[in-house]
Formats: structure tokens, C-alpha cells, sequence
């Protein structure tokens, strides 16, 4: 399982979001994690509209969900486990 965090230093829904990213990380520490900086890096190939953070879930080199956007703790894990 593969986890893509695209998000940006002035957003503020990813400053908020860096605790369940880390959370997520601890949790599941057998899973590889990327972080890319929404202006610095070159996100093209993710597709990634104006509303961060993104969290791209893969399983198998295959897209299986899109976290867009701040969440919960309970929201965030709901939907990531939901896939696991």
C-alpha cells in the first residue's frame, strides 16, 4: 500500500492535517509514504485539483482513494481503513 500526500506550506487545512499524517505513519509503518509540495514538486501526473491536502491511497500501483481536503481524526481513519 502506497499513501501520496500532495499539500503546500500555506495551507492551512495541511498544517491542521500534519498530525493524522503522522498519526497514519505510526499506525501504519509497513506502508510507503510520499509527501509533495503542491508548488515545488511536479504533481501532473496525480491529477490534483485546487483543494488540499490530497491523500492518494494506492494498492497495487492502482488508485484506490482520494482524501481531499481537511477531515476528522474519526473521518480520516474511517476512510482509510476502510480500504485496508
Amino acid at each position: 500500500m502506497k499513501f501520496v500526500r500532495i499539500s503546500s506550506t500555506w495551507c492551512v487545512s495541511c498544517i491542521i492535517m500534519n498530525k493524522l499524517w503522522k498519526k497514519l505513519k505510526d499506525k501504519y509503518n509497513n506502508f510507503e509514504y510520499v509527501e509533495l509540495d503542491y508548488d515545488m514538486d511536479d504533481i501532473d501526473e496525480y491529477n490534483a485539483g485546487e483543494i488540499l491536502p490530497i491523500i492518494i491511497i494506492y494498492k497495487e500501483n492502482v488508485e484506490v482513494k482520494r482524501i481531499i481536503g481537511e477531515k476528522s481524526e474519526k473521518e480520516f481513519f474511517e476512510e482509510v481503513e476502510g480500504i485496508l
